[in-house]
């Protein structure tokens, strides 16, 4: 496909395509934001109203009540039970992949 050329030793991605990745990072993060604020409203609605679900043709929005939930602190665990963390640590493959961050136009 050849996407990434390089040039002086240097990679650089084809001008074309990390436009048209921005772009996608940008509408993905606008879409999400406006998912959330929909998703919060309808939160805000449902507890508000006593409604514990809501079924459309196309959804089915459950209430998840707000409560306490435990987590185990792993870092604190390992730093303070260093021997016993080894024992019980296990290792699991992970695929390769790429991460991008949009810059801020900031």
């Amino acid at each position: 496909m050849n996407l990434i050329e390089m040039k002086d030793g240097t990679p650089l991605l084809k001008p074309e395509i990390a436009l048209q990745i921005a772009e996608f990072e940008r509408v993905i993060k606008d879409i999400n934001e406006k998912e959330k604020a929909i998703k919060t409203a309808i939160c805000a609605e449902m507890e508000e109203k006593g409604i514990l679900w809501i079924d459309t043709e196309d959804l089915r929005i459950s209430y998840v009540a707000p409560c306490d939930r435990e987590r185990f602190d792993t870092k604190t665990f390992k730093e303070e039970n260093p021997l016993v963390y080894d024992e019980y640590v296990t290792m699991s493959h992970v695929r390769s992949s790429v991460r991008i961050k949009v810059k801020d136009d900031e």
